[in-house]
């Protein structure tokens, strides 16, 4: 019991020390601030689209080439040469497709030959119907022949004209005829446009039923229908905005007719593109915005640059290095970019990445 307390003395006596020399020795730790220090968020920015919105009538369409032209064979025969193909450029002119020759030929020929010898026989019995005039003439001056003779002599003259003129007729025709048809064999491009079908192969048989179409393309047209709704406010002659995604790009185009006949309630209309690329194809889905006012209704923004939160659709916008939040209203959408009503201007830049981590009146560093 004795030894115990003894080392529980020595114990409380050792504890006081180490206190006493930490209480000397330690030194206060450093109270924490509790301010909070806020850096300002990186974002990017990108200008408005200078262009206004305006009011417009909204369809969609598929672009066709302005002209379209099917050129058949001519004539039915074996395919000798094919000169070009699907995808091909051509010109005016340029042969196409020959069909072979050698029936026609031989049929050409032979009808001409036919001609030519008439026209040499009429022309011998011409020659001899002017020399028995030329006899007659100088006997019945003589007194030898009688003018039944001379009259006689005369009219066999001029019938020998006739004849020799129908012949001439029936040659020139002939010739003309078969010069027409030599053309039904060589095939031949009447616009410059590319080829976009073909049922012609090289040693086919072919028939009036075989050929190629070729569009052309340096021109390009969209076939839409409006609602009878607004058929009254499309107009020749307005302007058109015509997106197509396949390309992610926005042409200009114009209306350039309207229908007045319409079917379940939709109206045709034809919108000709402004603008030309070598993009463009045949084919291609297009959206269209076709304007129906002068007045402005907002302006184009990136699309990336949109927030929507409880309901709310906004952007931000940076002044002097704070960023500032601008409700808009979203009128349409057109690729990458949107239509939007609100009070922000062209001149004001929009913030499109970083926005997430920005909220109004922070401060941001435009990278």
């Amino acid at each position: 019991m004795t030894l115990f307390k003894n080392k529980l003395k020595v114990g409380l006596v050792l504890g006081l020390s180490l206190l006493a020399l930490t209480g000397c020795s330690a030194k206060k730790a450093p109270v924490a601030s509790t301010e909070t220090v806020v850096e300002a968020v990186p974002v990017k920015i990108e200008e408005s689209i200078s262009e206004d919105v305006y009011e417009s009538v909204y369809t969609i369409g598929e672009i066709k080439a302005s002209d379209s032209y099917q050129v058949n064979a001519m004539s039915n025969g074996d395919v000798t040469t094919v000169n070009y193909v699907v995808g091909d450029y051509v010109d005016e002119g340029e042969i196409l497709f020959t069909i072979e020759t050698e029936d026609f030929e031989v049929d050409r020929d032979s009808k001409m030959t036919q001609v030519s010898n008439g026209v040499s026989q009429a022309k011998l019995a011409l020659d001899n119907a002017l020399t028995q005039l030329e006899d007659t003439r100088k006997l019945f001056d003589s007194g030898i022949s009688s003018k039944a003779q001379l009259d006689g002599a005369e009219m066999s003259y001029d019938n020998a004209k006739i004849s020799y003129q129908n012949a001439l007729n029936s040659y020139n025709s002939t010739k003309h005829t078969y010069d027409s048809m030599s053309d039904n064999y060589e095939i031949k491009a009447p616009v410059s446009g590319i080829i976009t079908s073909s049922t012609i192969i090289e040693n086919m048989f072919a028939t009036t039923q075989n050929g190629m179409v070729i569009e052309v393309v340096d021109a390009y047209k969209i076939d839409a229908n409006i609602p009878s709704k607004y058929i009254n406010d499309v107009k020749e002659n307005q302007s058109v905005e015509v997106y197509v995604p396949t390309l992610k790009k926005t042409f200009k185009g114009r209306v350039s007719t309207v229908s007045i006949s319409g079917k379940t309630g939709v109206y045709p209309v034809e919108i000709v593109l402004e603008e030309n690329s070598d993009e463009l194809r045949t084919g291609m889905y297009s959206e269209l915005w076709i304007q129906t006012s002068d007045a402005s209704l907002g302006l184009w923004l990136p699309s990336k640059a949109l927030l929507q939160e409880n309901g709310e659709s906004f952007v931000y916008t940076v002044n002097e290095g704070i960023a500032e939040k601008y409700l808009v209203e979203v009128l349409s959408l057109r690729g990458d970019t949107i239509a939007v009503k609100s009070e922000l201007n062209k001149e004001q830049p929009v913030i499109v990445y970083g926005k997430e981590y920005v909220t109004d009146g922070i401060e941001v560093i435009v990278q």
